[in-house]
């Protein structure tokens, strides 16, 4: 995640514990529901970090990688993992540490115990060992496995035997993306059906039922299959029990990984590791150890462990360096669940330590590896993401708005001692950005300021996508009546305006929310008030309100973009009076009308359109236009499947249209030159 952070506050908080006292040396906020601490002790001496992930931000997820995404793939070092997982989901990984231990002969380089990674499952595992992991719902949890697996069609079911395993005789083997393009099977005696969950590729999960779509049928063996898909392969009976299935039938996948306790389901993320180091708030090595199989061992060394706390809302990703005499020695692992105790943990397992042991925080390795030659490539991953993309957080920092209020011509009615700066108060951190506006007293114009992003320039700002929203939070209690705040948006024709929000003036913090999606802004500087292009960058925000006298204190904090959002424009749920596009899309979907396949031409125009449909069964349509605020300022009924429309008594800008014939209707925008 690359981005400016904060250079974090130097503490001395000490506490006493039975063989050390630890001080917490910096914090640092990483993003959005991601706090970092770094810890050291003098005697021994020791240096410990953390990443503390608040499950109560809703942007953030966790996630378990394997090495190059395949069973007997390569090695990869964690920040690998962590820069491919970045670029290919437009994911924006925040903080990563190493995860299982993994096979160094035979298969090489697998992680040891299960591994489930977005809902699909890497292999089975008999070893009844303690896992870690994450539901849909971002309730996290410890527990032990017991594994079962079924496959149900027509009211009958038969037992999966193994995941991602080579298929042996008289055996259902289920394969996914884990295992490659294909199954790498023979088609001697073999039936294999591809299915992909009803709910779409990113439906998967464990401890739960899947119900999936058959879409093909083989028996040549080696049956392909894409990322989301899976193939079921079976020989024997389960040959005969595939060979009763057909195309597009619908069967259930019950993919059951932990039966004790009851009450978790629906698992997406998950790995595995040794051995559990607190149990229900208190240190459980010892009898962890003995349960699980091994000594308990007394050697110094680095560790790497996840843990969270009794309410479930804090999850924390934590390593010791060791092997440094006099600067970190290395903890035991009845040393390390006390630390994991002392910061809070209420349940913690302990993952693949020593030069394997690497923590990461916005693009960073955190620690000291002990390998000499710096991180060690490894099996998995487990890495903390945001749904959303974060343009900036001010953390004592001004990010992009690092010009002066004044700095752009368009800015009219404020002084040049008009300043931005960092306050220390934030919506969440612990620095916001203040943007401090004085009366210019030689000018009676309303006031406009437009803050420039990056100096307005597109190449020294972040790119997004023209899809979901931009919002950031803002909170005053110095404006004028009648204040407002708006947008700037470059994309590939020019500088869109974005459609402008009233500023709430209770010194509260607000989310200020602008659809992307559906932008609905007005035009400048070659624009067209439409995102076209597929990504676009934010050229500055605009604070507008009438002439005063009075300072005007306006704090800012995460700039965001949620490439995944539905919300429309609005402001803390307050949406804009209308929204026309929402509107009449709600209109036809409650309607319950088809798309007509119609095309507009030419659009943008001055005024004279051209429709025409695609299906030659429309003879007559009502035609409904409505302006940006949802006034309806043209509805007309036609005769006839096309026509030529003219519209050219309306003022430019942006509209609104509605078709309607019977069963049939679509909704468009159209641009008015």
């Amino acid at each position: 995640m690359k981005k400016i952070v904060s250079l974090g506050m130097l503490l001395t908080i000490a506490c006493s514990t039975a063989w050390a006292q630890y001080t917490l040396d910096s914090t640092r906020r990483m993003s959005p529901g991601v706090v970092y601490r770094h810890y050291k002790t003098t005697s021994p001496a020791q240096k410990l970090y953390v990443m503390e992930i608040d499950l109560d931000e809703p942007t953030v997820r966790l996630q378990a990688v394997k090495a190059t995404d395949t069973i007997n793939g390569d090695p990869q070092t964690v920040p690998a993992m962590y820069a491919d997982h970045e670029s290919i989901r437009y994911h924006e990984v925040t903080a990563g540490i190493n995860s299982d231990f993994f096979t160094s002969g035979g298969p090489k380089y697998n992680p040891r115990h299960m591994m489930i990674g977005d809902g699909e499952i890497l292999w089975d595992t008999m070893l009844n060992r303690t896992v870690f992991g994450i539901t849909e719902a971002n309730v996290p949890f410890l527990a032990k496995l017991n594994e079962s697996y079924t496959l149900t069609a027509g009211g009958s079911s038969i037992t999966i035997n193994s995941i991602n395993r080579p298929a042996t005789g008289d055996q259902l083997v289920l394969y996914n993306r884990f295992k490659g393009p294909s199954t790498k099977t023979t088609a001697m005696g073999r039936t294999e059906i591809r299915v992909v969950p009803v709910g779409g590729i990113n439906a998967w999960k464990a401890n739960a039922t899947v119900p999936c779509t058959v879409l093909a049928k083989s028996s040549a063996g080696n049956m392909t299959y894409t990322a989301g898909q899976a193939v079921l392969s079976g020989t024997g009976a389960a040959k005969t029990f595939l060979d009763n299935i057909s195309v597009g039938q619908t069967v259930d996948l019950n993919l059951q990984v932990i039966t004790a306790p009851s009450g978790i389901t629906n698992i997406k993320q998950l790995t595995g590791g040794w051995t559990r180091l607190v149990l229900d708030g208190a240190n459980c090595v010892t009898t962890s150890v003995a349960d699980e199989g091994g000594p308990v061992p007394t050697d110094l060394a680095p560790r790497t462990a996840i843990g969270y706390n009794q309410t479930k809302d804090k999850i924390y990703l934590v390593v010791n360096d060791g092997r440094n005499a006099g600067v970190s020695e290395g903890m035991t692992l009845t040393q390390f669940a006390d630390f994991m105790l002392y910061i809070g943990c209420y349940q913690a397992l302990n993952l693949d330590g020593g030069g394997s042991s690497i923590i990461m925080g916005n693009d960073i390795v955190r620690n000291d590896p002990s390998d000499a030659a710096g991180p060690r490539a490894v099996g998995s991953a487990l890495l903390a993401y945001l749904t959303t993309l974060t343009l900036d957080m001010f953390e004592n920092t001004l990010g992009h708005f690092n010009r002066e209020p004044t700095y752009s011509p368009t800015t009219v009615g404020v002084a040049t001692t008009s300043v931005v700066t960092n306050a220390l108060t934030a919506h969440s951190g612990t620095h916001s950005l203040i943007v401090k506006l004085y009366d210019n007293t030689t000018s009676s114009a309303a006031w406009k300021v437009r803050l420039l992003s990056g100096t307005g320039s597109p190449s020294n700002n972040r790119s997004f996508l023209n899809t979901g929203t931009i919002s950031f939070y803002l909170k005053t209690n110095t404006a004028n009546t009648n204040a407002k705040v708006r947008l700037w948006i470059d994309d590939n024709d020019g500088t869109e305006l974005s459609p402008t929000l009233d500023i709430i003036n209770d010194n509260q913090w607000h989310k200020y929310v602008w659809s992307l999606s559906s932008y609905a802004g007005t035009s400048t500087d070659g624009g067209n008030g439409v995102i076209n292009s597929t990504t676009a960058t934010l050229d500055a925000i605009e604070f507008s309100q009438p002439n005063t006298s009075t300072t005007w204190f306006i704090f800012v904090d995460d700039l965001m973009m949620d490439p995944l959002s539905t919300e429309g424009t609005q402001v803390n749920g307050i949406a804009k009076p209308v929204d026309p596009l929402v509107t009449l899309t709600a209109q036809a979907n409650e309607e319950k009308k088809e798309k007509t396949g119609l095309t507009v031409y030419p659009n943008p125009a001055k005024g004279r359109f051209e429709i025409r449909f695609k299906k030659n069964e429309v003879q007559n349509f009502e035609l409904l236009v409505v302006d940006n605020a949802g006034r309806t300022v043209h509805k007309k009924a036609y005769t006839g499947g096309s026509q030529s429309i003219n519209l050219s008594s309306l003022s430019p800008g942006i509209y609104y249209c509605y078709v309607s014939s019977g069963p049939i209707a679509e909704t468009f925008k159209i641009l008015i030159n």
